[in-house]
């Protein structure tokens, strides 16, 4: 593969010629395995900078909030963000299913909620609100790096273009289509994305679960990674607690990446078997 000049980043069309003729002439895991992987696809940073779960957490900052997000953009984190699509199709940043996870005394499953109904609940004595998708994006404004995480156990399809249309409009202002990527349980949502916007990073999610079925697939075949190829992903995410891992391993793309660490023994313990972690509620050092 042609190398490329550390100290010139692609343009998007001549990154966007790369990734069409890799996957044109098939050789799209050579693309991964190359020594300029990072180069053309300037995503090192996923490698490089610590990545904090739904913002920088303590006990002054609520998870996914803009103060949250501000946190760790003042620390150089990257910031991973979790998203539902609500029953008026808004695409908001919120990690569990029942709002009484968050929000004592409320209850309410976010996918059977408007989006006016939400923007009426207050997060934390600051009165901060569920943001959307496209608040958070404006909001970090290509301050830092970020990786979506789009959790759908449902129909593929609707809610992935939604969250597309959004990315798109967020790569287009900010000229950052290097900075963004996607994460997903879901190996039907990293298809998809693979199949109508190969151009973003993709991480695929496993690990520990705590169901029989997510949605419609069996977690054991999600556990077991059955579902990589579809997904054409360049990381694993994978539960810390389960590595190493020979299954992990054996699919490993470019890397793999430890989720959630909350100490930093854990992190110690993992170092020497994982590329990058996912970590709240500490500050990581090495």
């Amino acid at each position: 593969m042609k190398k490329i000049d550390n100290n010139r980043a692609l343009s998007f069309d001549e990154y966007k010629k790369i990734i069409d003729n890799a996957i044109e002439t098939k050789s799209l895991h050579k693309l991964r395995l190359d020594e300029n992987y990072f180069d053309t696809c300037g995503n090192y940073w996923i490698v490089d900078k610590y990545i904090s779960c739904c913002g920088q957490i303590d006990e002054n900052a609520t998870p996914n909030t803009l103060s949250a997000y501000q946190k760790a953009i003042d620390n150089n984190y990257v910031i991973t963000i979790p998203v539902q699509m609500l029953d008026d199709e808004s695409i908001v940043c919120f990690a569990h299913q029942n709002l009484s996870k968050i929000i004592p005394n409320t209850s309410g499953y976010i996918k059977t909620l408007q989006l006016s109904d939400l923007k009426q609940l207050n997060l934390n004595e600051k009165e901060e609100k569920i943001p959307t998708l496209e608040e958070s994006l404006e909001f970090i404004a290509n301050r830092t790096q970020v990786i979506i995480e789009i959790l759908n156990d449902g129909m593929i399809e609707k809610f992935e273009s939604k969250v597309l249309a959004i990315i798109q409009n967020y790569i287009a202002k900010y000229d950052c289509y290097n900075n963004i990527a996607i994460m997903s349980i879901n190996p039907f949502t990293l298809e998809y994305f693979y199949k109508n916007y190969p151009y973003i990073t993709r991480i695929l999610k496993s690990g520990n679960f705590k169901e029989k079925l997510y949605g419609s697939i069996k977690t054991r075949k999600l556990k077991k990674l059955k579902y990589y190829k579809i997904t054409q992903a360049d990381f694993i995410a994978y539960s810390h607690e389960l590595l190493p891992n020979s299954i992990v391993e054996k699919y490993k793309p470019v890397g793999i990446i430890a989720y959630t660490l909350n100490n930093q023994n854990q992190y110690i313990k993992l170092a020497g078997h994982c590329d990058n972690i996912i970590f709240k509620n500490f500050t990581p050092t090495i």
